[in-house]
């Protein structure tokens, strides 16, 4: 009796040990993994409406073309099903938007769900009184709507990263910048220099980097595009070489890279999404970069993700790249928390 006891206890035990952190945000749950591949948006809708305002709604936002890639991507991939089909094997799905209309919704909204049949999940319950009135709140709100399903993606790739961490790349960092950024395992330095980083996770067919860099605070235009895209130069000419001799990394003038200021977590970013290029040797992928002053130092900081998939979509490993990136964080916020 006591050994069957002490199986159900270690049982007990492992399954919780199991399940402590695998929920949106780290929280515990006993819910089984989500299905579906990165990127995929489940759609639940009446197929009568299909080709009507609301699904026409559904697919000029969610599948919109995704921002600085060589490829044309949309931003999700869209699986549209009836509500009939909504049986066990979707509901496991990463990411659900599930449209509800009747009488009893005064107004459309966006209500949020997480982890409802499944772990990490996020459920999207568009509600309101008729279609029409929920295409045009989707279309004045689209952002939102974007983005929860966006830093659903995100909050994924980051939960992964902590919880096989490779400690040492944070640690390094913590120590020669006073930052933090965390990599999960198989990422390694690749450049450690005076004030320059390089970090990559490489495979035979893809290269995912991350360059982190700083410059002294001097000049007011600091947040612009040619301000930031000079200073990226100035570092990668020299830092990042190319595969044959004297070629190097540049940034693709062609097509222009964007620039978008942001704040995100309560810190004022320069966005850059833009092309990179090797001088003298055919070869490119796209980047996104993050930039950001540190006051207490009078310094810029710049952290950065580029990909090289030469035979594959980029969508999701910039993606990923770019959850990484938004875990930075300075010593000095680090210490108040």
């Amino acid at each position: 009796m006591k050994k069957i006891l002490s199986i159900a206890i270690a049982a007990f035990i492992a399954l919780v040990f199991y399940s402590c952190d695998k929920g949106s945000k780290g929280k515990k749950t006993f819910l089984p993994n989500v299905t579906g591949a990165a990127g995929e948006v489940v759609v639940v809708l009446d197929k009568a409406v299909w080709e009507e305002s609301i699904g026409k709604t559904y697919n000029d936002i969610l599948r919109e073309e995704y921002p600085m890639l060589p490829q044309s991507e949309p931003i999700f991939d869209v699986v549209m099903i009836p509500p009939s089909a909504f049986t066990d094997i979707f509901k496991s799905h990463r990411n659900i938007v599930i449209t509800k209309v009747g009488s009893e919704f005064a107004q459309a909204q966006i209500v949020l769900q997480r982890d409802v049949w499944a772990a990490p999940q996020t459920v999207l319950n568009i509600v309101g009184p008729t279609y029409p009135a929920i295409a045009k709140m989707l279309n004045d709100d689209k952002d939102r709507f974007v983005q929860l399903l966006e830093q659903a993606e995100r909050d994924r790739v980051v939960q992964n990263a902590i919880r096989y961490e490779e400690k040492g790349l944070r640690k390094l960092l913590e120590k020669k910048f006073d930052i933090s950024l965390n990599f999960p395992k198989g990422y390694q330095l690749r450049l450690d220099t005076t004030d320059f980083v390089w970090i990559s996770h490489e495979t035979p067919d893809i290269s995912q980097g991350i360059f982190i860099y700083q410059y002294p605070y001097t000049d007011e235009n600091t947040f612009t595009l040619n301000y930031l895209v000079e200073k990226r130069n100035s570092f990668v000419n020299k830092y990042v070489p190319g595969p044959t001799e004297g070629s190097y990394m540049i940034t693709e003038t062609l097509i222009a890279p964007i620039f978008q200021p942001l704040m995100y977590k309560n810190r004022y970013f320069g966005q850059l999404r833009g092309l990179w290029d090797v001088q003298m040797h055919p070869m490119g992928g796209p980047f996104v970069s993050y930039t950001t002053v540190d006051e207490e130092r009078n310094r810029v900081i710049t952290v950065e993700g580029y990909i090289y998939a030469p035979r594959f979509n980029k969508r999701n490993y910039v993606r990923q790249l770019e959850a990484l990136l938004l875990t930075f964080s300075l010593g000095s916020e680090n210490a108040k928390e």
